[in-house]
């Protein structure tokens, strides 16, 4: 195996100081020009890579950002993950895609493993948003966003969407469509997106003068794409139904009493 080139190396072969070499790389403003351009030939005929992990441990800092999503199969994370690293990009930050499944202990090995690896900032959609795991990663220097995701204390900085607003132009928009009724896709409850877009989805319908019945909600495991595209088949395979005439609250079905309801 050929051994690596070091800065040492460099400085040799371009007759300057290790000081030099290191300030061409890291400050190749206080160099002067012809001696700057040596080193860098030197750098260009050995083939020296600098070694920015090690750079990056003296500093205690690095260029990285890690991005860890619930299920990198759902579209809308990798959307987000798009935008997160041409921002990324453009401050001059690469981004790690991390993917915890909806898994809180990898989750938590994957949080570990960034912080030892030193990323400049990590942006999560967590398992659990009031998980005292991100203030400890803050305390220990590490800042961290939540995506999509809130505190109930309001205590993390986070970026999210107004569910509610978003349930309720959704079912709107159907109603507007002339659809009267209309099925909601998605759980557990205790999801506080899937709480906000029902609550949304309600409210809609309380405007248009329909009951709550008009609502089923074919309750999901998660959030995944495969356990949305199980509800929908066996919403398909239910009989049509009424709307009920009385306001009542809305129906909740299960893919296996679907058709019994």
């Amino acid at each position: 195996m050929k051994p690596s080139v070091g800065i040492r190396d460099v400085a040799q072969h371009a007759g300057v100081s290790n000081a030099t070499v290191s300030n061409v790389l890291n400050r190749p403003d206080v160099v002067a020009p012809a001696t700057r351009q040596r080193v860098l030939a030197a750098i260009a005929q050995l083939g020296f890579v600098r070694n920015e992990s090690a750079r990056q441990l003296r500093a205690g800092r690095s260029r990285v950002l890690a991005y860890v999503v619930l299920d990198a199969a759902n579209p809308f994370f990798t959307d987000v993950a798009r935008g997160v690293e041409d921002a990324a990009r453009e401050a001059g930050f690469a981004l790690f895609l991390c993917n915890s499944a909806s898994d809180d202990g990898r989750e938590r090995e994957y949080l570990e493993l960034l912080h030892e690896q030193r990323v400049e900032g990590i942006l999560i959609t967590p398992v659990d948003a009031d998980s005292a795991r991100f203030a400890e990663l803050v305390n220990r220097g590490t800042p961290v966003v939540l995506v999509d995701r809130e505190t109930t204390d309001g205590t993390r900085c986070s970026v999210a969407v107004d569910d509610v607003l978003g349930g309720e132009l959704a079912v709107t928009h159907l109603i507007e469509n002339g659809h009267t009724r209309i099925a909601m896709v998605g759980g557990p409850m205790s999801i506080q997106q899937v709480r906000d877009r029902h609550e949304g989805a309600l409210r809609a319908l309380a405007n248009a003068g329909l009951p709550a019945g008009a609502l089923t909600v074919l309750d999901t495991k998660g959030l995944q794409v495969a356990e949305g595209r199980g509800a929908e088949r066996g919403w398909l395979a239910c009989p049509p139904r009424a709307v009920p005439r009385r306001r009542s609250a809305p129906t909740t079905c299960s893919r296996s009493a679907c058709c019994s309801r």
